[in-house]
Parts: C-alpha cells; structure tokens; sequence
C-alpha cells in the first residue's frame, strides 16, 4: 500500500471503474461479432445465368420434349452452371427451378430435369419445379417448355427462380422471360 497525502491507498479497483471499463468494451466486441456474419453473406458460389437476366428469344408455342423431331417444337435446353468465386465448377450442388407466370389458358411454362417429356406441354402437365445436382462440370440440366400463345396473349412474361444449395448455403437467382411471338 501507498500513501497519498497522509490517506490510506487500497489496491482494489474501483466498482464504478469496472462499470465504466465494461460499457466501452461491449462495442468493440460487438463489432467484432459482427464481422463473421457479414464475411458470411458473401456468396459461396456464382450462379449462371443470374439475377436480372432476361430471356426474350423463346417462342410460346407448344415446345415440348427434348427429343422431338420438329427442332421449331422442341423444349428449350436451360442448364444452370455453378461455380466457385475463382471459377472452378461446384459438384454436388443442389438446383431447384421453379417458374410462374400464367396466360388466359393456364401455365406459360413447365420446367423439367432434362430431358424434357413429351408430354403436351405445360397446357396438360403443369410442372412448376424440378430439381437436380450439379455433375462434374458444375452444371445442373433442365429443358423448359412453352405454351401455344394466341396474338393477344403476347407478350406473355413468366419468372424462373433458381436456388442454389451447396454447403448448408443458399444463392437464389431471378430470370425473366418474356415471350413476345408465336411460331
């Protein structure tokens, strides 16, 4: 112990010292929990095609299964790729495909795991998702068919949302589509 001008120093720590020394020491360890969380909303992998992607050359008009003679009336190949931030392509990721969007007659598109059916299209069978894993080289294959669209049904819009599950993490990009014409 120390003297002070003739008073008794204590080698105790002040309680409202404690206090205070706590108050300014929760922001910085709340700043420095929050860093991991945002590290962790970067996404782990990149989606092809993504969000705000547009697709207009599709034709509405009864395309349906992949292997269909008439290649004017065939379903649309959609394949999703995946890949890591550096490029290498992500094996094993789960991809769902689920589209909307409806003209006067009913669907406006079905999505399928590749190869399409040759099932009548989306006017008979209204398949709005399907889902598949990534192969080796990172890409998920899915054929997408359309529905006859009459002149005043054009433009027809529908949305093809894409969800991407690969390590516990989810990526979920938006297209749109637009059909403009008829064959």
């Amino acid at each position: 112990m120390t003297l002070d001008k003739g008073k008794e120093k204590s080698s105790t720590i002040d309680r409202r010292k404690v206090v205070i020394g706590t108050a300014w020491s929760i922001p910085a360890i709340a700043i420095a929990a929050a860093t991991p969380a945002l590290a962790a909303s970067v996404p782990p992998v990149v989606v092809t095609p993504g969000t705000g992607t547009v697709i207009s050359n599709w034709k509405g008009d009864h395309h349906y299964g992949s292997f269909e003679e008439d290649l004017d009336q065939r379903a649309y190949d959609f394949p999703v790729t995946v890949n890591e931030a550096n490029g290498n392509p992500v094996v094993g990721a789960t991809v769902t495909v689920t589209v909307s969007g409806q003209n006067e007659d009913g669907d406006v598109l079905g999505i399928y795991a590749y190869p399409a059916p040759d099932n009548d299209g989306p006017e008979e069978d209204q398949s709005r998702s399907a889902t598949v894993v990534t192969g080796a080289d990172g890409v998920a294959r899915f054929a997408v068919s359309t529905q006859n669209l009459s002149s005043d049904e054009t433009p027809s819009t529908a949305t093809m949302t894409v969800t991407v599950t690969y390590n516990g993490t989810t990526t979920v990009s938006v297209i749109s589509v637009v059909l403009t014409e008829s064959d």
